[in-house]
């Protein structure tokens, strides 16, 4: 794995939460194996999320899940054994073919077995896990729809080891803050009223004694939550010179000093922090713990507005009008202005730039998929709150929004828009093939973004930027989005079915390559590459 998280090791050196933080920060796909004595777990995760899990644990298997809750009996567990032996089927589908169950309590039920299977290992005090990367198993499974940050947070509600989250803590000195990494700030996690009201405490000035002090949960309670934020890099703690650290008798006592700008920590975001002069290295040091200030200063003063529970409608109609809402916004990001991403007036206050991001940021962040209906919309989330994140970097800090809105005036003046400057889109197009064929391909997407941005709705343009994407390392998923809007665009074209095709295959995905290249065949029955790219898939 990257970064410093071996691929494999024992879960007393490398916590669970830890673990699974990591593959969901750095969007990995593969299976998770976790072992112990006799148990066996193997956790299915895909872009950083955690869709399924299995158990070889004979009492992890579904009938003896259903027969242990009460939901079947003791005879109809032997009978639906005896079919499964003979048959091959699986458990649960025997129980439907016998009545015995819906098909929606089945899918209620492996749900819940899912669940379980995951929220038992935050209970290991110790184990084997290993990571293997890779594409998933290809058979059908039924995915689990819920946020790496809440299984962790149910997961650690689990644990019943005070000592072992208390030398996990922390010192009670050490003071904590909220992060102000966009990604994890606004992520979907189901928190009680009463738990929303902690996160208040942690401003920047208060220790972890101080924390607990004030805290309406029961002691164990709150160790637990302050374990999950820290665990999920929610809170930080505040890097301060050591000579600077208060005892807890000082911390209760004494009144707050006066303390300059936060200095970063190792887990701070830096994205969107640079400007257009780079500036020499001591200034640039003093402009990131300015920005850095100016954006914990906004989540400080935003916190009751960042962690409020926002009502989330589940109905068909609801789910359509919100898809429909998503890929609007995403078609508008691609020609406004950081004003009007955030749908403010050039004069707005900061409070009020404030106040949209935050809107925003709950309203577009990736966890959004996880409602119904909303799955394939993954990627314009990602780019709407990528747009959304940039804005407000930049007019949040005066410095930054004086020059951007500087560029701005000078761009009126001209009389020409942003995405219109410099050559025509046709020698654009031009360049971008040239750049292809010299396999420059981060050159080639550079002016591809810049027509598709100048004419949105042009497929062509986005074929030719997904074709481009696919071979820049990172990038598939933006690829995907293209590939996908150039179909959205224009239904007939063969080439963006064959393209999104090879995309899938080329990442494993190969059910999705199949019905991309049968897609290709009802336009163009006589495709040699779509005919030919089955026949390779068959098995």
């Amino acid at each position: 794995m990257d970064g410093d998280l071996p691929v494999s090791g024992r879960l007393r050196d490398q916590r669970l939460p830890k673990i699974l933080t990591h593959l969901q920060r750095h969007k990995k796909t593969g299976v998770l194996l976790v072992g112990r004595n006799d148990q066996h777990k193997s956790l299915f995760i895909k872009d950083g999320d955690i869709i399924f899990a299995t158990s070889k644990y004979r009492d992890d298997w579904l009938g003896e899940v259903l027969l242990k809750a009460g939901r079947i009996t003791l005879n109809q567990y032997e009978v639906a054994s005896e079919v499964t032996g003979k048959t091959r089927k699986r458990f649960g589908t025997v129980l439907v073919e016998q009545g015995v169950l819906t098909a929606k309590d089945l899918f209620t039920a492996v749900t819940s077995q899912v669940k379980d299977i995951i929220l038992s290992l935050f209970t290991w005090l110790d184990g084997e896990y290993q990571f293997e990367e890779g594409p998933l198993p290809t058979q059908e499974i039924i995915t689990l729809k819920m946020s790496t940050g809440n299984l962790i947070l149910d997961g650690i509600r689990r644990i019943n080891d005070f000592i072992r989250l208390r030398n996990e803590l922390p010192p009670m000195t050490t003071i904590l803050q909220i992060t102000t990494d966009p990604l994890v700030l606004f992520q979907d996690i189901d928190l009680k009223e009463n738990e929303r009201k902690l996160l208040v405490q942690i401003d920047g000035k208060n220790t972890i004694y101080e924390i607990f002090a004030a805290s309406e949960l029961p002691a164990f309670e709150t160790l637990k939550l302050l374990s999950f934020l820290l665990s999920i890099g929610l809170a930080e703690f505040v890097a301060i010179h050591p000579a600077e650290q208060p005892s807890v008798q000082a911390a209760r006592t004494a009144p707050e000093p006066a303390r300059g700008p936060l200095t970063e920590t190792p887990s701070s975001s830096s994205s969107g922090l640079h400007e257009t002069a780079k500036p020499g290295p001591v200034l640039e040091e003093q402009l990131l713990k300015e920005v850095k200030q100016e954006q914990q200063e906004a989540v400080v003063e935003g916190r009751e507005q960042i962690f409020r529970p926002e009502q989330i409608h589940k109905d068909a109609q609801e789910s359509q009008n919100t898809k429909q809402k998503i890929r609007q916004a995403y078609e508008s990001l691609q020609h406004q202005d950081f004003y009007e991403v955030l749908g403010l007036e050039k004069t707005a206050t900061r409070d009020q730039i404030k106040r949209a991001y935050f809107h925003l940021a709950k309203e577009y962040h990736p966890d959004r998929h996880f409602q119904a209906g909303l799955e394939e919309l993954t990627p314009q989330l990602e780019a709407l709150f990528r747009g959304i994140t940039e804005a407000y970097d930049t007019l949040l800090m005066e410095r930054k929004r004086q020059d951007y809105d500087t560029k701005l005036a000078m761009k009126k003046v001209k009389g020409r828009d942003e995405g219109a400057a410099g050559p025509s889109l046709e020698l654009q197009v031009q360049t971008g093939q040239q750049a292809f064929r010299k396999g420059d391909f981060k050159t080639a997407a550079y002016y591809f973004e810049t027509v598709v941005k100048a004419a949105p709705t042009q497929a062509s343009y986005h074929l030719l930027l997904a074709k481009t994407l696919t071979q820049v390392q990172g990038r598939q998923r933006d690829a995907e989005t293209h590939y996908k809007m150039a179909i959205e665009l224009d239904p007939s074209g063969v080439d963006h079915y064959l393209g999104l095709g090879l995309l899938y295959k080329k990442s494993g995905m190969i059910q999705r390559a199949q019905r991309q290249f049968e897609e290709a065949l009802i336009w163009d029955p006589e495709n040699k590459t779509a005919k030919e790219e089955l026949r390779k898939l068959q098995p």
